[in-house]
């Protein structure tokens, strides 16, 4: 009996040796990591992202997990570009990029440690283009000049079955203060916002909202919009009719949704909107105000 006992004292020694070893090897917590991201080229076009990742004392990491980025553009119209990297050398990351056109780019950082944790930060850059040896201005909001820097778009696909078009001429919702419609405009890689009085939807057509393209334009968030989350969207009809429609938050819809509503002769599908923050303040503490009930018809 003594000697079971010794045996099992034995073995719970060496798993807390082990134990302790595993701890020692652990990486850096993600509060201890360094990140820091530069762009090999800021024009239009390709260009090669590099991050290093170092620790408290700025050493880089040998070993410091997988990357995954993201870039989009501060409007939130435009369509965000994705890249990925699985190893390092010497604590960087070199993964090719695009810069799909000029204006003011976000550009999230996003690594995963072999721990589990993860490290993540975001990035500015202001990307350029050429015209006549000369920077043109990147970004032409229009009316949008007023609004907060942190902002969503909704898109979905409207299909309709009647035989009259429709036209859609205003949108509300108690996630915003300030509800748009608005049409994505390129010209010689110089993206601008174009405002729209209304979405038309011809008889027997379907009218699609995506990104690069017509979307709804939310401004003034009153709340976080956070992935899987939900929020209430009211549509005028020109005839009438009072559209209140569930969106969802999704951080880009990759395939098609299983939503589809029938409301008279419009069928709405695919309703998403872009996570985003409200600019004065997180609103961890506050519950999600998705009704929609103050929103007038």
């Amino acid at each position: 009996m003594k000697f079971a006992n010794l045996r099992l004292l034995t073995g719970l020694a060496i798993v807390l040796i082990v134990v302790a070893a595993c701890r020692q090897q652990q990486p850096a917590a993600p509060a201890d990591i360094q990140l820091e991201l530069k762009a090999s080229d800021t024009l239009v076009g390709e260009t090669t992202l590099m991050l290093m990742v170092t620790d408290a004392d700025g050493k880089p990491l040998s070993n410091p997990g997988t990357l995954s980025v993201r870039g989009d553009m501060n409007h939130a119209g435009m369509v965000p570009v994705f890249a990925e990297a699985e190893g390092a050398t010497d604590g960087v990351f070199s993964l090719p990029f695009e810069w799909t056109m000029a204006g003011s780019w976000l550009v999230e950082a996003s690594l995963k440690l072999p721990s589990g944790d993860i490290a993540s930060e975001t990035f500015t850059f202001e990307i350029l283009t050429e015209a006549n040896g000369q920077d043109m201005a990147p970004m032409d909001h229009s009316s949008m000049d007023d609004a907060p820097s942190e902002a969503s778009a909704v898109y979905m696909r409207i299909k309709n079955r009647g035989e009259s078009d429709r036209v859609i001429i205003s949108a509300q919702s108690a996630a915003a203060d300030q509800v748009d419609f608005h049409n994505t405009v390129v010209d010689d890689d110089i993206a601008r916002m174009e405002a729209l009085e209304s979405l038309v939807i011809p008889a027997g057509k379907t009218l699609e909202l995506r990104p690069g393209g017509a979307h709804i334009m939310l401004s003034g968030l009153r709340e976080d919009l956070r992935t899987e989350a939900k929020i209430t969207l009211r549509l005028k009809c020109g005839t009438g009719e009072v559209y209140d429609l569930d969106i969802s938050i999704a951080d880009m819809l990759m395939g098609d949704l299983d939503d589809a509503i029938e409301l008279g002769d419009l069928v709405f599908s695919n309703r998403w909107a872009r996570p985003a923050r409200a600019a004065a303040m997180s609103h961890d503490d506050m519950p999600m105000n998705t009704d929609g009930n103050d929103a007038s018809s």
